[in-house]
């Protein structure tokens, strides 16, 4: 298999260690992550020759970054082991915020999302449907990935969109919904290529030239889109 793999396994380790000493609230999920991740990383490792070439290569590992949106599965790519599928898709799901419990209701941000909808000219219903699959509405959401809040914004982005704290309902939601404007500008109104983009990124879409072929991201773009339609 591509070494690259067990270079990016490396990264999502460190992200997930950096993940954990931010937040204290996710004791069973960071539990999870780590018998997951010891597993894929076991399979994946004994597929890789022992060469010291091959060695030398996984010493050399890059910082982890991501781009805005990546999760497990966007960051793996397809050249993953097949037997290891099911190890993924569970990654997947344990790191998602918006399948964490909520004490918060939707109905406790339709001011600040009506406000933000009318001031950037989107539809608060499109912004309601992306809150509710990337937090459940939870402010204090935070994925192994890094992003935060509401609308789950990354790191990366909290300067150019003026994010202090990124737990803050109205700073998060406003920087989401000038995201997914952004997004829908850029292609043309489109819905589903502006969800792609902004789960994905819209280089991915560039790529792919159109939805990515990440299961996760088509997932994302159906459920946010069915109960956007709905």
């Amino acid at each position: 298999m591509d070494i690259n793999i067990i270079q990016k396994l490396i990264q999502l380790q460190a992200l997930n260690n950096v993940s954990q000493l931010s937040s204290s609230k996710q004791d069973s999920n960071n539990s999870l992550f780590s018998s997951l991740f010891s597993s894929l990383f076991t399979n994946e490792l004994n597929n890789v020759s022992s060469s010291s070439s091959n060695l030398n290569q996984i010493i050399n590992v890059p910082q982890p970054t991501l781009s805005y949106g990546e999760t497990v599965v966007q960051l793996l790519g397809k050249n993953i082991s097949t037997a290891v599928q099911p190890v993924i898709n569970q990654l997947s799901t344990v790191i998602s915020p918006a399948n964490s419990k909520s004490d918060y209701t939707k109905s406790q941000f339709d001011d600040i999302i009506n406000e933000m909808a009318k001031k950037y000219d989107v539809d608060p219903k499109l912004v309601h449907s992306i809150i509710q699959h990337e937090s459940n509405y939870n402010p204090n959401a935070s994925s192994h990935a890094g992003a935060k809040g509401l609308m789950q914004i990354m790191p990366l982005n909290f300067k150019a969109y003026g994010i202090t704290n990124p737990y803050d309902p109205r700073q998060n939601i406003e920087a989401g919904t000038r995201m997914i404007k952004a997004n829908l500008r850029q292609y043309n109104g489109n819905v589903e290529l502006a969800l792609a983009a902004y789960n994905a990124g819209s280089g991915n879409v560039k790529k792919y030239g159109g939805i990515p072929p990440f299961k996760e991201t088509q997932n994302y773009v159906r459920k946010v889109t069915e109960s956007y339609f709905a």
